[in-house]
């Protein structure tokens, strides 16, 4: 059992790490099966388990470096970039995960010529060339993941398709890699989401089990991948709350299941509380009158709308509605091209201020914040494909465009809202106290019909960032894959 253990460490690239070793389970199997704390994750850790270091050769006086992994494939890399990507102990503090300056290539003068190389149990092992000898070792896990980024593939290697050339493992990371924040990553494919529009029955959303989440890292992580593929999940049998509305449980949730509550900028609880208001200025609190379908965070206060929104029904019920944004882009693209450019072109002037803005609200604002945003409606990434909607009709500002766009953007403006509160696409979904209605931000508008709530609604939710999002799901897969730059 220990011979094990050491070599799923070694594999996983985490040699000369004492403390990363000790989060990896024995097996080295990924962190999705049980409700253990997942392990600790860097970009030392590779879910690359079973593919070794071969064989290995020097070329160009050492400066490139050939390696020949287990599954058959080779590929050269760059003797600097090697040395520039060392994660061993000597080069990395292992607690912070912070370079040691002292060491890297620019401050020792190291140009990254490779003194010897030699296979140690599966490994490459590097002697370099500097003044100040060192060693470093590279699990074939490691290498394997980055090779057909940063490495020139073989012959044999490169007459295999690009998606090829990576190792089977990159497949379990492709639904995350559009939510990592790099430049120039793509939307989601297709393949990687289910659209929809208006089913006519009365449940069409997938529901999971508000316990079975909490309590099992890979229910958690199955949630968050059937989140990001039909944009809604219901999340029933949420404990009734005993202790007051102060928001704990929906906190509770978000932090251990998405990976954290976005603070706010103009209040000091991290959730918000909406509750009926008799005579509300603000529609947010006028719970008899219908909310327009919309996105949070339309106005952000962070950069970019948070990914996720988290909506706890504490007392009493409601109706919200519903709409796919992406179904409704795609209808705009397909049946209005014009419209469609304008909407995805021009932006949409928005105001908003965050104490003002919740002046029904039972809690209390720290401090005064007024932002504008002027963002496409529908955004796209850089080969068109739709990114995310942002839009809410109770914060847009005149329009500043000029005299001769105008009408076509307000035509096109209006065809837009129409079609996300018609019925080909707004779906009404009844939700009671004891559930939780999570949403993809960026994708599904939320809102509320009219005349259909309790007297008695109370709802309390949150927002996720990408980057929480992001780093709870890194943590349940165990591991981490490298995203290639997008130009």
């Amino acid at each position: 059992m220990m011979m094990k253990m050491l070599r799923s460490v070694k594999r996983s690239g985490l040699r000369g790490h004492p403390g990363l070793q000790r989060a990896l389970r024995p097996s080295g199997s990924l962190a999705t099966h049980t409700s253990e704390k997942p392990s600790f994750v860097s970009a030392a850790v590779s879910p690359i388990r079973d593919c070794d270091v071969k064989q290995v050769s020097l070329s160009q006086k050492g400066r490139q470096v050939e390696v020949d992994f287990s599954d058959g494939t080779s590929f050269t890399f760059h003797g600097l970039w090697l040395r520039d990507a060392c994660r061993g102990k000597h080069w990395v503090a292992e607690v912070p995960g912070e370079k040691i300056l002292s060491r890297i290539p620019t401050a020792t003068g190291c140009d990254g010529t490779v003194r010897s190389a030699a296979v140690r149990d599966g490994e490459l092992e590097i002697l370099w060339g500097s003044s100040a000898s060192s060693t470093s070792n590279f699990s074939g896990g490691f290498l394997r993941m980055y090779a057909p980024i940063v490495g020139k593939p073989s012959k044999q290697t490169v007459e295999k398709p690009l998606e090829a050339q990576h190792h089977e493992k990159k497949a379990d990371f492709k639904w995350l890699e559009p939510y990592s924040g790099f430049h120039g990553v793509p939307a989601p494919a297709k393949d990687q989401l289910e659209l929809w529009k208006n089913q006519g029955v009365r449940d069409q959303f997938q529901h999971r089990d508000f316990t079975k989440v909490r309590g099992d890292n890979a229910a958690n992580l199955e949630m968050m991948k059937a989140l990001m593929r039909h944009g809604v999940l219901i999340i029933d049998g949420v404990p009734a709350v005993s202790d007051g509305h102060d928001g704990s449980l929906v906190r509770d949730f978000t932090d251990s299941c998405l990976g954290g509550m976005q603070k706010d900028p103009a209040r000091t609880d991290a959730n918000w509380v909406i509750t009926r208001k008799e005579a509300a200025q603000s529609i947010s609190y006028a719970q008899d009158l219908r909310l327009n379908n919309h996105s949070d965070q339309s106005v952000p206060a962070h950069g970019i709308p948070a990914l996720c929104l988290v909506v706890h029904y504490v007392e009493g019920t409601g109706t919200n509605t519903l709409v796919d944004a992406y179904a409704v882009a795609e209808a705009i693209r397909e049946r209005d091209p014009a419209a469609f450019k304008m909407l995805t072109t021009y932006g949409s002037c928005q105001e908003r201020d965050y104490v003002r803005s919740r002046v029904d609200s039972t809690q209390a604002g720290t401090q005064g914040m007024l932002i504008s945003t002027k963002k496409p409606i529908i955004q796209l990434d850089h080969l068109g494909q739709v990114v995310r909607a942002q839009y809410n009709e109770v914060f847009r500002t005149p329009v500043t465009l000029s005299f001769d766009k105008f009408e076509d953007w307000f035509r096109a403006y209006s065809l837009w809202v129409e079609m996300i509160h018609g019925p080909e696409f707004e779906v009404e979904v009844p939700i009671s106290a004891g559930q939780m209605l999570v949403l993809d931000n960026w994708r599904v508008l939320h809102g509320r019909a009219g005349g259909k709530s309790s007297p008695n609604r109370t709802i309390m939710g949150g927002t996720v960032v990408r980057e929480a999002f992001m780093s709870r799901a890194i943590q349940l897969m165990g591991a981490t894959y490298p995203v290639p730059d997008y130009a």
